[in-house]
């Protein structure tokens, strides 16, 4: 099976060429969908709210993106505390 990596920055079209790529021909592993689902956990959210200080009345999604769009420097912190979830979910 012949694996390919689709890498862009936000909104380029990643999830789109990925899905056409693959239509039909086999499976795909999403990043995207893997953050949705870990969004949704209450361990991950809390986990996200102690390494990022965010309070505890504060919607964790909302407030990564605030940080994000303060500073873009914030990514990086951000993808620390995820790409490693998301590396042992794609195992």
């Amino acid at each position: 099976m012949i694996k390919i990596g689709i890498t862009g920055s936000l909104a380029s079209g990643k999830t789109t060429a990925s899905r056409i790529l693959s239509y039909k021909n086999g499976p795909l592993f999403s990043a995207d969908k893997i953050v949705k689902e870990l969004y949704k956990r209450k361990h991950i959210n809390d986990l996200i709210r102690k390494k990022l200080r965010i309070n505890k009345k504060d919607n964790v999604k909302k407030s990564v993106k605030k940080m994000i769009l303060e500073d873009l420097k914030n990514i990086s912190k951000i993808e620390k505390i995820i790409h490693p979830l998301i590396r042992k979910k794609k195992k």
